[in-house]
């Protein structure tokens, strides 16, 4: 899978760009608020039809400009296909090959993007929603059609929390409430199981890859792993919309649902033990690097191909040894990059390379090696 070329226009500071990029690694070189990270989301939002840093896609419009415009044209086998969206507040328009993506399932599948950024780095230690979006991802990149799944249960979700917060203001009577709720209860139930399944098998599938990369970039001989915590995984339909039913009194109390997959948990483990507690700062990183170079190997294997890696700036952030691994395990696995860095002596490649330079936005063309 590659991107032949790509076009920006109108995102965040980004200046209007055509881009074609080198078939391997593609390093932008610029300090911190260059537009660096800026174009990475570009590329991702054009493949996956969202942001991995805001959840309104909206958001990447820039200042003063009335909508935003990407594309991508992709090659993946013998097929070449593009890929466009337009932007504006409150809609989108997506195109696949000059025609209208219907059904929207259509457009994903042949054009699969694998993400890092500094903020995963913290994802141990951090808020379980964040981590719940991150295991989300990769879900959604192995099954597309997850996407639907979750956008379908955060709607019923919503439309539940809003049926609750009415009542707790007076706006809507108990016993409308009630048959509203379990009409909701009924949805969100029957989606709630499929959408911890899918996250279930997700990580039985990228257990064994994360073992593998993470002893590979450390070399340390520790094992890294990961489980699900979740109130939702194994159960029936029924388990879940009776628990449902049973939280009512206790949801209506604080207008909000208590009981789902929403509430779940990732747990990124050291040794068998919660990483987020027990690992070193180093381990903790070296573990999301190890989770994203599984991401490569299942979704490869899984897709016949590679997927694009798009890796912000995470070189400065690791000691000169992992370093050194991390790059010489993405050389033997990985297919086409974009990496963003400060300084382009972090990235410890010297062959199928190609530098760019970015300034306020807009990038020019620095060496190629062959």
């Amino acid at each position: 899978m590659q991107i032949h070329a790509l076009v920006v226009e109108g995102v965040r500071n980004l200046a209007p760009l055509t881009l074609v990029p080198r078939a391997r690694f593609n390093v932008f070189v610029g300090d911190n608020g260059q537009g660096k990270t800026n174009l990475l989301e570009a590329i991702f939002a054009v493949a996956a039809l969202r942001s991995f840093r805001t959840s309104k896609l909206a958001d990447l419009i820039a200042f003063g400009a009335s909508e935003a415009r990407l594309g991508a044209r992709v090659a993946k086998d013998d097929l070449t296909r593009t890929y466009e969206v337009e932007i504006s507040p409150g809609s989108r328009r997506i195109r696949l090959d000059g025609k209208t993506a219907r059904p929207l399932a259509k457009y994903f599948g042949g054009f699969n993007v694998v993400v890092f950024t500094p903020e995963d780095l913290g994802l141990a230690r951090g808020a379980p929603a964040d981590r719940r979006r991150f295991l989300d991802r990769g879900v959604f990149n192995l099954r597309p059609g997850y996407l639907a799944v979750t956008s379908d249960y955060e709607k019923v979700l919503k439309q539940r929390n809003s049926v609750l917060r009415q009542v707790g203001q007076g706006a809507m009577s108990h016993a409308r409430a009630e048959e509203m709720l379990s009409i909701y209860d009924n949805q969100l139930a029957q989606l709630g199981v499929q959408l911890a399944q899918d996250r279930v098998r997700f990580l039985e599938v990228i257990r064994p890859a994360l073992l593998d990369a993470f002893g590979e970039i450390t070399r340390t001989g520790l094992a890294a792993g990961a489980r699900y915590v979740s109130q939702t995984a194994g159960g029936s339909v029924a388990d879940l919309e009776a628990r449902l039913r049973e939280g009512r009194a206790r949801d209506l109390a604080t207008g909000s649902t208590h009981v789902g997959p929403h509430r779940d948990d990732l747990v990124l483990e050291l040794e068998g033990r919660e990483a987020g507690s027990f690992a070193s700062q180093g381990q903790l990183r070296a573990i999301m690097l190890a989770w994203k170079s599984a991401e490569l190997a299942v979704l490869g294997r899984a897709h016949g191909d590679a997927p694009i890696l798009l890796l912000d700036d995470v070189s400065s952030e690791l000691d000169p040894s992992r370093n050194e691994y991390l790059f010489q395990h993405l050389a033997n696995q990985a297919g086409q990059c974009f990496i963003t860095t400060t300084a382009a002596g972090h990235v410890l490649l010297d062959q199928n390379r190609a530098d760019f330079f970015i300034h306020s936005g807009r990038i020019e063309s620095g060496r190629i090696d062959a």
